[in-house]
């Protein structure tokens, strides 16, 4: 039976998400100087053809990945944030939601890793100016986050916020490219950072 043009443009769509989802692996395995359209194509399991289709470079291709690298951390971030428990909490809820949807969805790794690389690094060269944005830029949100849990006394206060969120970050994306690079027979025993040991580091009432 002849598949209608909805059907076609479904199929259309998933293989095109395949070939997304195929270079944001590509992007944090060789980074993107060293990514090659044959390399995505090779993982994707497509033809060059089928890949020129959907996409007229490696930069555009790249732009696809960073426009769905982190909706679904900003949205826990933010819901997070908005939730009237403490602030130890609060961080104690992110770190663990990250974790969690890593060992459950490789994807989620592959993605939180090209967001922090792509993202944070901008933000530290300047690329990411934050006025005039519609939304505010992650690192400014999570910039934010430290600073209200340091002035209401939840965090330690001998480093700045924006410090707090490098830190943070790299020990999530740490974290994330092990759990990558961790071969399959692995996985499923993969053991990540402790969640309390974590939080601890930025408790204010921790000596490190």
């Amino acid at each position: 039976m002849p598949k209608t043009v909805l059907q076609l443009n479904q199929l259309k769509e998933e293989r095109k998400s395949e070939i997304v989802e195929a270079a944001l692996k590509v992007f944090c395995e060789k980074g993107y100087s060293g990514a090659t359209i044959n390399d995505i194509a090779k993982k994707a399991k497509c033809s060059h053809g089928l890949f020129y289709h959907y996409f007229k470079s490696k930069k555009e291709i790249f732009d696809a990945v960073t426009e769905t690298r982190g909706k679904h951390m900003m949205y826990f971030l933010d819901k997070v944030v908005e939730d009237e428990c403490n602030y130890v909490d609060k961080l104690k809820k992110l770190t663990e939601y990250t974790f969690n949807n890593m060992k459950k969805d490789e994807i989620f790794a592959y993605r939180y890793y090209f967001f922090v690389s792509t993202v944070f690094a901008k933000a530290e060269s300047g690329e990411l100016p934050h006025k005039n944005c519609k939304k505010t830029p992650p690192h400014i949100r999570m910039n934010s986050f430290f600073e209200e849990g340091i002035n209401c006394g939840a965090f330690r206060n001998d480093y700045p916020p924006s410090e707090c969120t490098k830190i943070y970050n790299s020990i999530i994306q740490g974290a994330s490219i092990s759990f990558i690079l961790c071969p399959k027979e692995y996985k499923q025993s993969f053991q990540f950072p402790s969640v309390d040991f974590v939080v601890d580091i930025f408790k204010k009432e921790t000596c490190l």
